[in-house]
């Protein structure tokens, strides 16, 4: 018999075809106000395809680092990784450590890196596999670097038409790919549409050898209209712009090298895309005394996630604050001298964790009752120590419905790579009240079922189904089924 391992919360909280948003409505229990429970599908995903090479051998493919996640309108699974981009010959190219190597020390010998993208059905199967993994190395050496997809892989998005968007925190791009026509890899591996230049940042050249020395924080200008730099992450609008009047507006964190938010209108139906407004700028010091509106600028940056909420603000994960800042849509338009607003006041700033000195709240749970059961002091320190908002999603959602998601969206799920444990939060008292992992209390990281490794992005499907990736040596996606 199949044994399971369950963690609760108690109390309050396919490739397919590119098609129009339809009606949806989440089953009423999902819609209700208690607080959910979940248990942990360990047999999920299943395992990743072994296709037979020239040489007559299966070789398993194998992730790497799982650097982001996202759900369609079947609850197709999209993952983005960086196992291609590291650790072997591939295409000629020696790659570099960056993201976590796949050889004969971290996989068999026969295993390869998957597919840029691989997509799950809600069962586990693999159903896709899709994006070019071309590689080019820089005249001044160092590890290849991603050719045509984004480098560092990190965020992925899916809308509401169908089209999945990838981003990258190693060099300037965002793109758009239709998953019905993308292919593995080659000429046929083309995107939609792509924002930003390939390899060229919003920054200064520092090495005229190596084409992305524009990239990265130490050389930000944070105000080009046409480049980007390292964006982490990105959300596509299908309410009307509050500022342009139509739909598809992509909202940007942009990124590891700048500090803004940036927002790239559409007039050609998601063809090509132009810059509108932005608004953030660097803090120099972490912790709160950045002042609202500003992202840290080290540490990692920026804003790292972007969520749109059907409450028609914006989310924005300040990691190196610790914080979640919301702002409105219309955020950066331009004022009537047509200079942009290069700071907007937050509506609101949620900080993850406790405040010094409070214990959780009673009934925190993490299904092994390891939060519950220990030390009250132990147990708030942990919500303390080392906190970084590096993701977040709302439960229950529809993630590719974003503004118009007809969701309560009560809760927020947010994944903090500091602590390795994800919380799940009161929207509207930013109560944290359950996580998932037990880091802190049990030695960490942890490889097991329910634990995390340096968990890193979240999404949520239609069922209220939670699931979590994992870079650096976590390499996997984890689901959390709800059972309650």
């Amino acid at each position: 018999m199949r044994a399971r391992l369950f963690v609760y919360f108690s109390g309050a909280v396919a490739a397919a075809m590119v098609v129009a948003v339809a009606a949806w409505h989440l089953p009423a229990d999902a819609q209700s106000t208690t607080r959910p429970a979940f248990t942990v599908d360990p047999f999920w995903p299943k395992p990743l395809p072994a296709p037979v090479g020239s040489d007559g051998v299966s070789h398993t493919w194998v992730q790497g680092e799982v650097a982001g996640s996202c759900t369609d309108m079947h609850d197709n699974v999209y993952t983005f990784n960086r196992g291609w981009e590291v650790g072997v010959t591939f295409n000629g190219v020696l790659q570099g450590n960056q993201g976590g190597a796949i050889n004969g020390q971290d996989a068999p010998a026969s295993a390869i890196p998957s597919p840029p993208v691989v997509a799950f059905d809600s069962d586990g199967n693999t159903i896709a596999g899709w994006g070019n993994p071309s590689l080019i190395q820089p005249p001044a050496g160092d590890y290849g670097y991603a050719a045509y997809m984004p480098h560092g892989a990190h965020g992925c998005y899916v809308d509401y038409q169908g089209y999945v968007w990838v981003a990258g925190n190693g060099d300037g791009i965002v793109q758009k790919y239709n998953p019905a026509t993308a292919k593995a890899e080659g000429a046929g591996a083309t995107y939609v549409a792509q924002i930003g230049t390939k390899g060229t940042c919003d920054g200064t050249q520092t090495n005229p050898d190596n084409p992305f020395s524009s990239c990265g924080e130490t050389n930000s200008l944070n105000s080009s209209h046409t480049l980007l730099n390292e964006p982490p992450d990105m959300a596509v609008d299908p309410s009307p712009d509050p500022v342009t009047g139509t739909r598809g507006s992509v909202y940007i964190a942009d990124g590891y090298g700048n500090h803004r938010v940036v927002v790239y209108a559409t007039a050609d139906g998601g063809k090509t895309y132009t810059y509108n407004r932005q608004w953030g700028q660097a803090c120099a010091t972490n912790g709160e005394s950045c002042p609202p509106g500003t992202f840290g600028a080290t540490g990692g940056g920026h804003p790292h996630c972007i969520v749109l909420g059907n409450d028609g603000n914006v989310y924005v994960c300040d990691r190196p604050n610790n914080r979640i800042q919301v702002f409105a849509r219309s955020c950066g338009a331009p004022s009537t001298d047509a200079v942009p607003q290069p700071l907007c006041t937050p509506i609101r700033i949620i900080n993850i964790g406790l405040t010094a000195g409070v214990t959780p709240p009673p009934g925190f749970s993490d299904g092994s009752n390891a939060f519950q059961n220990a030390a009250p002091e132990d147990a708030a320190a942990i919500l303390l120590a080392g906190t970084r908002a590096c993701d977040m999603d709302f439960w229950p959602n529809i993630d590719y419905l974003a503004t118009n998601s007809p969701t309560n969206q009560r809760f927020i799920i947010d994944v903090d790579l500091g602590n390795d444990n994800t919380w799940l939060m009161d929207k509207a008292t930013a109560t944290v009240f359950g996580a998932l992992g037990i880091c802190g209390i049990v030695p960490c990281p942890g490889h097991n079922a329910a634990h995390f490794a340096f968990g890193h992005m979240t999404n949520v499907d239609s069922k209220g189904n939670i699931y979590v990736s994992e870079t650096v040596t976590g390499r996997r996606i984890q689901k959390f089924v709800r059972v309650k």
